[in-house]
């Protein structure tokens, strides 16, 4: 019995001692100090959660004591790394680990067409937090003479810097919003760029016209899948035109309407033959002119209705060719016309 009662307290003794060393792993020596603000980030997500599992409509609770809680980390963790073994030769990293967690909050809170904003601020943040640091830590005795320690060429030349940085990620960030609206110009040639550098070699299927034509296709095929053809020359060339309206309307890109859209169109007694040409009006990196064609036959088959009738009707059939890329001159743009 006293064997079992030892083991039991030896249990119990070493649980105590195991929460004992954790607490005072985690308890902050003193009131101000770094741990605070770290217990205080426990304390809030912990409260977050609960209030989360208890009521989920309470959003806007939940992100008000979320975002106390990142604020109380940034605190805690621009604390941290600004003593040893953070700072290396004088220089700290908390300005800039205290910037991007001030960042990742805003980024968080921003609406998706403005996230990167927070992303651009992120050197800017950091520098004006190390100007700060730089400020209170000074021994100088006057406010004058503190506010003079921004003045060094040392710091001057770490604004610069962080300038230069926040300046590099707005033009990425302003390169990929071009990209997105002008895809086509993005699959330029870039090679000549002193700023630019692809990872993967662009292929005419990243093109916006390409991704047009192969819409049209497919769109030409659901319509005519289920009817047999009967539209004139002058009706297809509408009902083109009016394909390419909703395709670009569904692709919804500014780039769209530097798409001109031609059409040379051959009746025939099995159906009909298909000319498509996008003509490029945009700028080129060579500043080339060219456009993308695209031959399609457009015929009948037989096939039998989805509601079970053995009765076979005739509808249309669409088969196009790959899309292919032309260059032209811009005098002989008149002659191709005509020749449509």
């Amino acid at each position: 019995m006293k064997a079992i009662w030892k083991s039991v307290t030896d249990l119990f003794g070493g649980i105590i001692v195991f929460f004992k060393d954790a607490l005072n792993l985690i308890l902050p020596p003193k009131f101000w100090h770094w741990q605070t603000f770290l217990l205080l980030t426990i304390v809030l997500w912990l409260l977050s959660t609960i209030i989360g599992e208890v009521d989920s409509n309470k959003k806007e609770e939940i992100n008000f004591i979320s975002s106390l809680a990142w604020l109380s980390l940034t605190i805690a963790m621009g604390w941290r790394t600004n003593q040893k073994p953070f700072i290396f030769k004088e220089i700290s990293l908390s300005p800039w680990v205290t910037g991007g967690l001030i960042s990742f909050l805003l980024y968080q809170n921003l609406a998706n067409n403005t996230k990167y904003i927070a992303v651009v601020s992120w050197p800017i943040i950091s520098v004006s937090i190390a100007a700060i640091i730089l400020v209170l830590s000074s021994s100088e005795a006057t406010t004058t003479a503190k506010t003079s320690q921004l003045s060094k060429p040392s710091f001057v030349t770490l604004i610069l810097v962080n300038c230069l940085i926040s300046c590099w990620l707005g033009l990425y960030f302003l390169i990929q919003d071009i990209v997105q609206q002008y895809p086509t110009m993005g699959a330029d040639d870039l090679s000549g760029s002193t700023f630019v550098y692809r990872l993967k070699t662009p292929s005419i299927n990243d093109n916006g016209g390409t991704k047009i034509l192969n819409l049209m296709e497919e769109r030409l095929n659901n319509d005519l899948g289920t009817q047999r053809l009967g539209l004139s020359v002058p009706k297809m060339k509408l009902r083109l035109e009016s394909l390419k309206d909703e395709v670009a309307k569904e692709i919804s890109v500014k780039e769209n309407d530097l798409w001109e859209l031609k059409t040379g169109i051959l009746s025939k007694q099995s159906g009909y033959e298909l000319d498509l040409q996008l003509f490029w009006q945009g700028f080129t990196a060579k500043n080339e002119s060219y456009y993308l064609s695209r031959s399609c036959k457009i015929g009948e088959k037989v096939t039998r209705r989805n509601s079970g009738s053995t009765a076979p009707i005739l509808v249309g059939k669409v088969e196009c060719s790959a899309v292919k890329k032309n260059d032209f001159k811009q005098e002989s743009e008149q002659k191709s016309i005509e020749k449509i």
